[in-house]
């Protein structure tokens, strides 16, 4: 959970949707037809690189980089190959990765081996950074289209996912889904903002050394804050990134929190990592423990509609549970 984490760790499931097929009675695209169509390209910016790339304007053949995995996958995308770690069963669930199974790596974030990505043959190549990566995008870019997208948090990772739909040109409902998903939380927040506002909680994932702790920088944040949740002031204010490390040692730092929320697979199962803290003595003895308000939430750090909607689900039921116990 620690490597997970430090890559911003992802946990949860996606729901693949495949592209519809057309019906018996059309007519079926000739070779000169998809010759032409593969060949169409427009201009794209690779907001990281700061580079004008052009790309095919219907890619086949996609090569997934860092923290577009997840992303793709919940287009109905079968990347050509991917980063180690970017298509995990964990993330994904059995259904979802059964599709994706045996899609090849081609390296980690640390540097890719530019003959496998050869060997993948990709039409484009499309990943994200945070200036935290070793990989050569120039030499990615003499193989095939290079797009990177800059982000900072989890937060950037989640708004890009509709530029990552148009890069490789799938209509996707993410605006309405999402949209909903926020006016699901903004009701959270109508009916229990009185009580949760005047309440603090924390949102923590494990680690093999303690806690990573959520800070406002990150997408549970984000999520909560939306609800009506007060929050740990000690992460609110000016945080580095978007977790910060709270060692087991120090649980009784969270000795005052009314509620606290540890992250969940997609499946609701607990990482084993988190399992440990969850079974500290010092864990157990906190306030909000014995109170019975150490609740389970999906993981903030995973970029599908079906992990969002899971989040705000259970941020939902939470509420419901604290309220009852607070209000």
């Amino acid at each position: 959970m620690l490597t997970r984490a430090l890559r911003w760790t992802v946990a949860a499931v996606a729901a693949f949707a495949m592209a519809a097929c057309g019906s018996n009675t059309a007519a079926s695209p000739s070779a000169t037809d998809l010759s032409t169509a593969a060949a169409a390209t427009r201009t794209v910016t690779s907001t990281f690189t700061g580079k004008q790339v052009e790309i095919p304007t219907n890619p086949q053949r996609v090569l997934a980089l860092w923290r577009v995995g997840s992303e793709l996958a919940d287009l109905g995308v079968v990347p050509v190959a991917a980063l180690e770690g970017e298509l995990l069963e964990s993330e994904l669930g059995a259904d979802v990765y059964a599709k994706v199974k045996d899609v090849p790596t081609v390296g980690t974030y640390e540097g890719v081996d530019i003959q496998k990505v050869i060997a993948a043959k990709p039409d484009l190549i499309i990943g994200m950074d945070n200036s935290g990566l070793k990989i050569d995008y120039d030499e990615l870019s003499e193989v095939a289209p290079t797009v990177i997208l800059k982000i900072a948090e989890p937060t950037d990772v989640w708004d890009n996912y509709p530029t990552v739909a148009d890069l490789v040109a799938k209509s996707t409902d993410f605006e309405t889904r999402n949209a909903a998903i926020d006016k699901q939380l903004a009701e959270v927040k109508t009916k229990h903002g009185d009580v949760l506002g005047k309440l603090q909680v924390t949102a923590f994932s494990g680690s093999e050394d303690g806690l990573w702790v959520n800070t406002s920088k990150s997408l549970t944040y984000r999520r909560l804050n939306a609800a009506g949740f007060g929050y740990n002031p000690t992460y609110t204010d000016n945080p580095q990134r978007f977790v910060t490390a709270l060692a087991l040692e120090n649980l009784p730092d969270l000795g005052k929190q009314d509620a606290l929320l540890y992250e969940t697979a997609f499946t609701g199962t607990v990482p084993d990592v988190t399992q440990t803290v969850l079974d500290a003595a010092s864990f157990k003895a906190l306030q909000a423990t014995k109170a019975g308000l150490a609740l389970p939430i999906g993981s903030g750090t995973v970029y599908t509609l079906a992990a969002a909607q899971k989040q705000a689900d259970d941020i939902k039921a939470a509420a419901e549970k604290i309220v009852a116990a607070k209000g």
